[in-house]
């Protein structure tokens, strides 16, 4: 229950705040989890519009809307919290740094890694119940600690993750890898990254499955078995003066056949795009 309450509220957190001007996420070459000499901190505003489309069956696939977040990201030797969210792959970490030396950094972290959902579809559309959800569970979000291996190398970065699940949600492994690389032309700074997902058994027929208390007509029993995804990200940066910074992004999903042949997801695919500004202090 303590576990669930400090997610819950690393949860929040991390929808109102995200990291410094000079950090991207912890995927990409630019990330700024390394140890500091005692606490260091930074923020910045951000306001964007995002366009995105759902794998849910029944939800309406067109999503679009306003979005601000406060961005923070702070560190206290080898101890760090970063939220992040100015690319799409972004989210909150919280880590302990155990070894950084030769361009290798291997940590312990924390992280979110499934957004929950219930009958109602998810946090940006819970409106009225789906008539294709309606009856199913609460699907709770999930907090997951692990091992976090990273290589970085000039303006590119190769990241690998093993985490478990420990909020009591689903109680699987994950394994995340992520190949990114930035680019600067005159002002312009652009990432790109690759990733490949692996989720256990336990995860995805917590998250997909069809328990026999949920089945309906239409809506048969399923048990999910462990799946993978791709991702690809772009993103793009451009200062417009001293603090203002025009960003923009895209992120493409794609879900295996044990994710796709559950009766509660319609496309085995996910898009996301953004466009907005960041203000830094």
């Amino acid at each position: 229950m303590l576990t669930k309450h400090l997610f819950k509220g690393l949860l929040l957190l991390s929808l109102v705040y995200l990291p410094a001007a000079n950090a991207s996420n912890r995927y990409y070459a630019d990330n700024a989890l390394e140890p500091t000499e005692g606490f260091a901190w930074d923020w910045s505003l951000g306001l964007g519009y995002y366009v995105a489309d759902t794998y849910l069956a029944g939800v309406d696939p067109y999503n679009d809307g306003i979005e601000f977040n406060i961005n923070l990201a702070m560190s206290y030797d080898k101890f760090y919290f970063d939220a992040d969210n100015s690319q799409l792959s972004g989210n909150f970490t919280i880590g302990y740094s155990l070894i950084n030396k030769y361009e290798w950094d291997l940590d312990i972290i924390g992280t979110n890694v499934q957004d929950g959902f219930d009958q109602y579809g998810t946090y940006y559309n819970e409106d009225s119940i789906v008539e294709e959800l309606a009856g199913i569970k609460v699907r709770e979000y999930d907090f997951d600690v692990g091992l976090r291996l990273t290589r970085r190398l000039n303006e590119s970065q190769f990241s690998l993750e093993i985490l478990k699940d420990i909020s009591g949600s689903h109680s699987g492994i994950i394994v995340n890898s992520f190949v990114s690389h930035i680019q600067t032309y005159r002002n312009w700074e652009f990432r790109a990254g690759v990733g490949l997902n692996y989720y256990s058994s336990d995860f995805v027929d917590y998250y997909f499955g069809i328990s026999a208390d949920e089945a309906i007509n239409g809506r048969p029993i399923y048990v999910g078995s462990s799946g993978v995804n791709v991702l690809t990200e772009f993103h793009a940066e451009y200062p417009i003066n001293e603090n203002w910074v025009f960003l923009a992004g895209w992120l493409s999903t794609w879900f295996s056949q044990s994710i796709n042949d559950s009766p509660i997801v319609s496309q085995d695919y996910q898009h996301k795009a953004k466009v907005g500004v960041r203000y830094v202090f």
